[in-house]
């Protein structure tokens, strides 16, 4: 319930990070201990102690109406000092003055602390940092009066306690304005109804949803409507919307303005997250104070813009970008900041499910329990796979060992002899699966990522984070996080053998494992999309629990709305694409010429997608219909004009490949498409990764072909032929280029509303017509 938003225990760590930080971001890389070294750290300082020496002293004070809570690290009662231990690696000079000074404002909350709950007068506190390199301590030590500990205590306490108090304010308007909260429409249909009674009773229940809701059920209000209900009423205290998309992203916040429209009043907050690459607003700087303004001094700047950010219902991208040129301040850090203080966020998937995620380490942090729609669910195998899976790039290897110093080569050339011999046992192949990893190989990889960090360490300025060598240091990283993780449901594997190229990957085939590990924090989910069909393939896959409760929400189309045609001769398997060259450019051009209108035709890869398109070029010289193409690197603004091609003319010819940036997630509607033609069936294409993943998938599943093969592709053409019925008044067609469309095992793959009739079939068994 909300309530859990108005919690009376605050940590030491929580308030002294709101109220007490000071100077300027630095994302400059400062090599830092982890978790694990720091706990080894605490305890060698601690075993050094007296016997009489009490360490991990749990404290804690009342102030207003707040319960301030830590740990202090250790406390001598001979001498009457409390200790805050502090591990970290390099020079005890260079540690920067607004960490020191964080440091003991830390320390001396616990001073006040112990004062108050020992009624003494004074305390010495000693701030002791502890050299991880050389096991080495450097004590600093100060005597303070309680008094002067209680009133620097007070004055964090008192901003925290003012924050709080306008939180909890803004939250008892809440609870009752969601309570009278009313569907935006008159009327739910049958539909929406059945998806949001599903996203309520597991909201209640805490259980995981599995809806295939096609386009125009209105799944997204379906969605955020009952998950923003039950936040009175159940354990749900935050509503995280997760999608692939920038596309769903705004399709979300749309719904949110449909759901508060007195956008002004409402007591709800919103917050979408944009990516840092996407929100900078100076690309060209470093991210630290010395060289951006937004950068500088962003903690001093922070509790007017915090304050201000607050007010706004929605805190989306522009009105982020409107408060960081009103205070010079970070959007990015701003909106990951205020992503502590409001309802609902609107995000990436990434920001819960990846290897270390911000939404799941302040779940974990402050015992949220948020309710999770993850929008497009069935990108998030594919997405899960990348988030999983690390690999290294030998071309950065070896650039990295021409400008590496001395202290860094030698592993680095232990990494490339191991690669070398991996290279000469499997180099006979172009893609090879390695059934494992030397021991060495990863010893080696430990030792370069080790002696990195103690170079930057004895130099944070050293050259050679301008290097390839800084992005070999990253990627090894990832690398070994990854190896961590490894299991039977990932594969090693290598790939452009023989090139001074190769690229070796740690590869995630079933996410299950690893997606189900962080859905286990929320208080509910439900996992949504067009194509989740069959539900146990995405079931599995997703890592969805047993009783995970699976609905499908009928299609509001009907089926003349959608004329389904059949080529029944035809071919698009590899070996038979050039064949199938001519005939599908006569069938396009036939069906332009009989039926005008906008069209995108979808096709298996770039190189077959080049060939038909200088064919239909030549074939339509004389026709007034544009011819648009993807190509294989196009940027955001490339993607948009290709998008804006179907608005502004009427007859446009576009040529994508399936699975790509088209495949979904635009809207034309009406007019603007009128038409589809899949030229393939979309299965992955067969290499020993694929196939081995068909293996795994017939170990795991008993259905490994089908896991592998037919329904990623089956998913990606129901996607591509959703693009042309986007509403209850659009009418269009869609060819399926394919003989084996026609197969009992795909069809009953396909949406049930298709029109798909045997007399379609035996329509299309003539050769079409020449243009």
């Amino acid at each position: 319930m909300l309530a859990g938003n108005k919690s009376k225990i605050v940590a030491v760590k929580t308030l002294v990070e709101f109220a007490a930080k000071t100077g300027s971001i630095d994302r400059k890389f400062t090599p830092s201990p982890t978790g694990l070294e720091g706990i080894e750290g605490h305890q060698r300082v601690t075993a050094n102690r007296p016997d009489d020496y009490q360490t991990e002293i749990s404290l804690s004070i009342q102030f207003n109406d707040l319960t301030f809570r830590g740990r202090a690290d250790g406390y001598s009662p001979v001498t009457g000092c409390i200790e805050e231990i502090k591990t970290f690696y390099g020079d005890v000079e260079k540690i920067p003055h607004n960490h020191r000074q964080l440091h003991w404002a830390q320390a001396k909350c616990y001073g006040w602390m112990m004062c108050a709950q020992s009624k003494c007068d004074s305390i010495k506190i000693a701030l002791i940092y502890f050299n991880l390199t050389d096991q080495k301590e450097y004590r600093f030590e100060e005597m303070w009066s309680a008094q002067d500990l209680q009133n620097d205590f007070e004055i964090l306490a008192a901003k925290y306690c003012a924050w709080h108090a306008k939180i909890n304010l803004r939250l008892q308007r809440l609870e009752p304005w969601i309570d009278q909260l009313q569907f935006p429409y008159e009327t739910m249909h049958s539909s929406q109804r059945l998806m949001a009674e599903a996203v309520y009773k597991s909201a209640v229940t805490g259980r995981v949803v599995l809806a295939e809701a096609p386009t125009g059920t209105g799944k997204t209000l379906a969605g955020l409507f009952p998950a923003i209900k039950a936040m009175t009423r159940t354990e749900v205290n935050k509503v995280f919307y997760l999608t692939a998309k920038t596309t769903g992203k705004q399709l979300a916040l749309e719904n949110i303005h449909l759901i508060a429209t007195d956008s002004q009043n409402i007591p709800l907050r919103t917050l979408e997250l944009t990516a840092q690459e996407k929100s900078c607003l100076q690309p060209e700087k470093q991210c630290n104070g010395d060289d951006c303004i937004y950068a500088f001094n962003f903690y001093e700047k922070l509790e007017a813009a915090r304050e201000a950010a607050y007010g706004y219902p929605v805190l989306h991208k522009n009105a982020l970008a409107e408060l960081a040129h009103e205070f010079e301040i970070c959007p990015f850090y701003l909106s990951i900041e205020m992503s502590r203080w409001v309802d609902i966020i609107i995000a990436d998937v990434n920001y819960y499910f990846d290897g270390t995620p911000l939404l799941l380490g302040l779940t974990q942090e402050f015992n949220w329990r948020p309710y999770l729609l993850v929008d497009e669910s069935h990108n998030l195998i594919d997405r899960g796979r990348q988030m999983y899976s690390g690999e290294l790039d030998r071309k950065q290897l070896l650039s990295a060992k021409k400008s590496a110093p001395a202290s860094i080569k030698n592993p680095l050339n232990t990494i490339n002899k191991i690669w070398l011999k991996l290279i000469n046992e499997f180099g006979h192949q172009n893609l090879a699966i390695i059934p494992a990893l030397p021991e060495k190989f990863s010893l080696a990889l430990l030792e370069f990522t080790n002696k990195y960090i103690e170079l930057l360490q004895q130099n944070p300025e050293h050259p050679i984070q301008r290097t390839l060598a800084h992005e070999f240091f990253f990627a090894a990283l990832q690398f070994q996080k990854v190896l961590e993780a490894i299991g039977d449901d990932f594969c090693i594997d290598l790939q452009s053998l023989n090139t001074k190229a190769e690229i070796l990957t740690v590869r995630n085939l079933i996410p299950a494992r690893l997606l189900a590990q962080r859905t286990e924090y929320a208080q509910g989910a439900c996992f949504f999309s067009a194509t989740l069909h069959p539900a146990h393939y995405y079931q599995s896959l997703l890592g969805l629990p047993d009783d995970c409760v699976h609905i499908k929400v009928p299609s509001p189309f009907h089926r003349d709305q959608l004329t389904v045609k059949l080529a029944r001769n035809l071919s698009t398997r590899f070996k038979d694409r050039l064949a199938a060259i001519e005939p599908i450019c006569n069938l396009i051009c036939e069906q332009l010429t009989d039926n005008p209108g906008n069209a995108i035709a979808f096709f298996p890869s770039y190189e077959f997608l080049q060939k038909v398109e200088e064919r239909l070029q030549f074939k339509l010289a004389n026709q007034h219909i544009k011819i648009v193409a993807q190509s294989r690197q196009m940027n955001e603004s490339e993607r948009q004009e290709f998008i804006e091609q179907f608005n502004q003319h009427n007859n446009v010819l576009g040529l994508a490949v399936l699975g790509g940036a088209f495949s979904e997630g635009i809207d034309l509607a009406g007019d603007a498409l009128k038409g589809v033609f899949i030229a393939t069936l979309g299965l992955p294409q067969m290499n020993p990764v694929t196939e081995h993943l068909r293996n795994v998938m017939q170990t795991k599943f008993q259905r490994g072909y089908d896991f592998t093969y037919t329904y990623p592709g089956i998913q990606k053409v129901i996607q591509a032929a959703g693009r042309v019925i986007r509403t209850k008044t659009d009418t269009g067609y869609l060819w399926l280029l394919d003989e084996r469309f026609q197969q009992s095992d795909i069809r009953k793959l396909l949406p049930d509303w298709w029109n798909i009739s045997s007399e379609n079939v035996k329509l299309t068994n003539e050769k079409p017509r020449m243009s």
